[in-house]
């Protein structure tokens, strides 16, 4: 009798940790490929938005307008981080993807996420005021 008990127990623990491990496995491959694709975002951001392909900066009274080459992006002023040297300058994306978001608010969600470490003499230099 107690090594009937002692099996019931064992396959009862057996099936507790397979249901839990399949859930768990389903969690983690959800969030591996959040991650992923986190990472393929930040690389965009880093690579299509170079401090150093800055073409002008223009100033407004809510924002600060980035111009690129082919594009232009609206930040806030918080997110411009002057710095004492060229070779600080970055882009700092820090965020965490949630759950609900679509495909065509990721980029915006980054660009808020995002700051710009840019030179000071840079910054001077390619600074326009508009009101």
């Amino acid at each position: 009798m107690g090594t009937l008990l002692f099996i019931v127990s064992l396959i009862i623990i057996l099936i507790l940790y397979l249901v839990l491990r399949m859930k768990y496995i389903k969690d983690f491959k959800k969030r591996r490929s959040v991650r992923k694709r986190e990472q393929r975002i930040k690389e965009l951001v880093n690579a299509a938005f170079k401090i150093d392909q800055l073409q002008l900066i223009e100033e407004r009274k809510t924002d600060v307008k980035l111009k690129y080459n082919k594009r232009a992006i609206a930040v806030k002023p918080e997110q411009i981080k002057l710095v004492d040297a060229i070779e600080d300058e970055r882009i700092e994306v820090t965020y965490e993807l949630p759950n609900g978001i679509t495909k065509e608010e990721v980029f915006d969600f980054i660009i808020d996420n995002s700051n710009f470490y840019i030179s000071k003499e840079r910054y001077n230099d390619l600074k326009t005021h508009n009101k």
